[in-house]
């Protein structure tokens, strides 16, 4: 019998001994002395008989090695500080530094690239989204915090001299110029300041509430906080139907395992003090030998997490060489950069949504 059983899954499946065309794209062993040397696939597809026409749409997965940014160029960057005028400003050397990171940045994606691993084609995976999120979150600046900023600001700009004449100012103040109410919130607002600096706990805003029955106006508003990187976990239906799809199978899974995995016998020559980096991904929706003309693109990505069931259809089953009926292959991979509005001006809009 065909199946290794572990409960009832039908009696339609069959596992044949034969070679499936288009399933491993290889070339021949070569001998180096006694020993045969087995080549690496450049391809691997599944369903391993699938057929890529003018209209088939599938998932290119392609592995290279890790190129890390270029911005530890410290040398550049200070001879570049050293070729500015005496007389420059800060703000002169802060964008100088800015821009020397941004294009150090933007020509580390234009390195030469070098293959890990096979190209591997799957097919569309179901339950297709793509989502883009930015961070913005809610943030306050009352009266009290803006005399604060004003007060640091006045030192940086002027020194002692700057805080002093803040408080002058202040002093100056007639009593019919502001409200009691302010006046008493002012007043809480500092024994708050000093009670807490003696160990205390009090609450600012619980003090001037119980003084004025008011707080002060919190100014809140929501504010950008920061760019998100993007995930995209792919769910896969792996069920081989003969010995050679099942070798593609294992193959493809052993390839994203290994590729995924951080290496220690790599540019340190085997040292044991550094462990480099796992290959990077690029991934492409595909149609025919074009990029899919809708659905969104995607950056440089690393595969964060691979999980795999083996029993696909919730039951042990297995073929006699050991090749489960029915697995299920998720794959989560991670942009290595997040997605800016001007990525968006490098493709039109025949060519689909952008990323």
């Amino acid at each position: 019998m065909d199946l290794n059983i572990g409960g009832s899954i039908g009696a339609d499946a069959s596992y044949s001994e034969g070679v499936a065309s288009n399933a491993i794209n290889v070339t021949k062993n070569t001998t180096v002395g006694k020993k045969a040397t087995e080549t690496k696939p450049k391809q691997l597809r599944y369903p391993a008989n699938m057929q890529i026409e003018k209209n088939t749409d599938y998932l290119k997965i392609e592995m290279y090695d890790y190129q890390p940014p270029e911005y530890a160029n410290i040398a550049n960057i200070l001879q570049s500080l050293g070729d500015l005028k005496d007389n420059a400003s800060n703000k002169d050397k802060a964008e100088l530094i800015t821009t020397s990171l941004s294009t150090s940045a933007q020509g580390s994606e234009k390195n030469k690239k070098v293959k890990t691993g096979p190209t591997i084609f799957l097919p569309i995976p179901q339950n297709l989204s793509d989502t883009n999120s930015v961070g913005w979150g809610p943030d306050s600046l009352d009266p009290l915090s803006a005399f604060g900023v004003s007060a640091a600001n006045a030192v940086i700009d002027r020194g002692t001299k700057g805080i002093q004449e803040i408080i002058k100012e202040i002093g100056n103040v007639k009593g019919n110029d502001i409200s009691e109410n302010t006046r008493k919130a002012a007043v809480a607002a500092i024994s708050a300041s000093f009670v807490n600096a003696l160990s205390g706990n009090v609450s600012t805003t619980g003090l001037i509430s119980r003084a004025t029955g008011q707080i002060f106006n919190p100014n809140l508003e929501l504010l950008f906080e920061g760019v998100n990187l993007r995930a995209f976990p792919f769910t896969f239906d792996l069920a081989p139907r003969n010995k050679a799809e099942g070798e593609v199978v294992k193959e493809i899974i052993r390839t994203f395992k290994s590729n995924m995995t951080a290496k220690k016998t790599g540019k340190s020559g085997g040292s044991t003090v550094f462990v480099e980096a796992p290959s990077v991904f690029e991934v492409s929706y595909m149609t025919g030998n074009k990029p899919h003309k809708f659905l969104n693109k995607f950056k440089q990505m690393a595969l964060t997490d691979i999980s795999l069931n083996y029993t696909g259809s919730g039951t042990y089953a297995t073929y006699h060489d050991g090749t489960p009926v029915h697995i299920q292959m998720t794959l989560t991979f991670k942009e290595l950069n997040p997605i800016y509005s001007e990525d968006y001006n490098d493709i039109p809009l025949a060519e689909g949504v952008g990323y």
